[in-house]
Parts: C-alpha cells; sequence; structure tokens
C-alpha cells in the first residue's frame, strides 16, 4: 500500500503538528464565541435599572459554583454607606496608559449593617517601590457621611500563578498582590470588623466620574473578540502551510526516487 512507503517519523511529526494548531484554532474559535456572549450580556445588563444588594445576592445559588458567578457577573448596583478609610486594600502591579499604580478596594459599610467592597479604581504610583501612595482626599467625604454609591458586580477571578505574600493580617494600609476575598477577610476578620453583619461575596466595580482622581476604565474582556479570531486564523493558516510543506516535500521526494529507479 502506498501509506507504508510514507516516511514514518516525518509524517508523525507533520501530523501531530497539524492537530496541535487546528486544535489551537478552535480553541481560540470557542474563546471568541464566549467574548462574544459576555460582551452581549454586558450590554444587556447595563440597559437595565441598577439593583439594590439584597436583590443582587438574591439571585445567588446556595451551592457557589462557576454558573453561579455568570448570575450577578456585571450587573449594575446601587447602595449607600459609609467608607472604611482605617481598612484600605492596595492591588498592586495594576498598569493604565504604561504607568505603574494599584486598584484601590475599600469596604463599605452600608446602612444595613452589612459590608460590600468597593473598588474605586486605579491609583498611581509615587515610583518608590514597597511605599504605598496617599489616598486622594476627596476620600475622606466618604468617610464622615453616607453617600451613594453606584457600579457593577465583578466577581474576581484567581490567578493560581500568583502567591500572597502579606500575611500580616489586620494590618493597614494592606498590600495584596490580587483581589483574593478570602484573603481579604482574614484581614477584616483579624479586626473583628464585621462581627454581626455580612460581607458580600463580590466587589462592585464604581462607575466611572471625571470628579475623581481614581481612572475607572474597567476592561470587561482582558482580550477582544476580534483578536481571538485573528490569532484563529494564525493557527489554522499554520496548520495549512506545516500540511502543504509536507506534501510538496513528499512530492519531491517521490519524484527523485523515481529518478532514481529509472
Amino acid at each position: 500500500m502506498w501509506i507504508r512507503k510514507l516516511p514514518i517519523l516525518p509524517t508523525l511529526i507533520t501530523l501531530l503538528c497539524v492537530v496541535i494548531m487546528f486544535g489551537l484554532g478552535i480553541w481560540q474559535l470557542e474563546r471568541k464565541a464566549e467574548k462574544d456572549e459576555r460582551l452581549l450580556q454586558i450590554a444587556e445588563r447595563q440597559l437595565s435599572q441598577p439593583y439594590s444588594l439584597e436583590e443582587i445576592i438574591a439571585n445567588l445559588p446556595r451551592n457557589s459554583n462557576a454558573s453561579s458567578v455568570i448570575d450577578i457577573q456585571d450587573f449594575p448596583v446601587s447602595f449607600t454607606g459609609l467608607a472604611d478609610l482605617d481598612k484600605v486594600f492596595f492591588i498592586d502591579n495594576k498598569i493604565v496608559n504604561g504607568k505603574t499604580g494599584y486598584h484601590v478596594v475599600i469596604p463599605i459599610t452600608t446602612s444595613s449593617g452589612t459590608t460590600v467592597l468597593a473598588n474605586f479604581g486605579w491609583l498611581r504610583g509615587n515610583g518608590i517601590r514597597g511605599e504605598l501612595p496617599n489616598l486622594p482626599i476627596e476620600l475622606h467625604d466618604y468617610e464622615v457621611a453616607k453617600m451613594q454609591f453606584s457600579g457593577v458586580v465583578s466577581m474576581p477571578s484567581i490567578n493560581q500563578m500568583v502567591t500572597e505574600t502579606n500575611k500580616k493580617f489586620g494590618e493597614f494600609p494592606a498590600l495584596l498582590q490580587q483581589i483574593d476575598l478570602t484573603q481579604i477577610e482574614k484581614h477584616l476578620s483579624a479586626l473583628a470588623f464585621h462581627p454581626s453583619g455580612r460581607t458580600y461575596p463580590f466587589v462592585v466595580n464604581l462607575n466611572p466620574d471625571p470628579n475623581t482622581e481614581f481612572v475607572r476604565n474597567w476592561q470587561a474582556v482582558v482580550m477582544s473578540p476580534e483578536k481571538h479570531l485573528g490569532y484563529a486564523a494564525q493557527w489554522f493558516g499554520l496548520g495549512i502551510a506545516a500540511l502543504t510543506i509536507y506534501l510538496l516535500s513528499l512530492m519531491k521526494l517521490t519524484h527523485t526516487k523515481n529518478n532514481k529507479e529509472k
């Protein structure tokens, strides 16, 4: 059979590469579909009126799982409360327009006595590693009087490759590597911050405000669907190119053998 005449090692390597490349292309198309669905969901939910915290939490199933995350993600929410500036979390290594800084997360005590974590946005660092920047003076207004807060619900994803280094629970301001609700809970519990109230299991990314020093250009998705489509085209193209090169090489090899046999 003609299959037995094929060079074994080059054939196996080519087939393996083609399968991997086409698999990566299909994966990128699946990621594009997920991003399209996510952006459509955001657009739909932004058209709705802001929900209360109680309405948001009512949508959470009792058993937390991956499907429960999407139930409340991106919903607009509005609430009133007092910011506790004695318990500020700085989230390290946030870059905006090529400049390094921090996301500032502050617990808000609502009128009902519950606690919600609010991400006030990005604040530029002072250029000195290990030295946290001063909070804007505007924040003091949030501490002395109940203020209205509006934003969207965010369920922070945990990067398993990042190891949290801050184990000094209860010492503030606290510098964290990422928004890890479990770590934040440990810091707050170390001060018995909310012995009777509850802390909501999500973060509220506050809406953009031209009158604040914080930058709030929240990214709904890190990579756009168009980029995923472009990467898929590249992987399919590489797979086709590898297969084409193999076939051309095989034809040349066969032609050479035929000439020698004559």
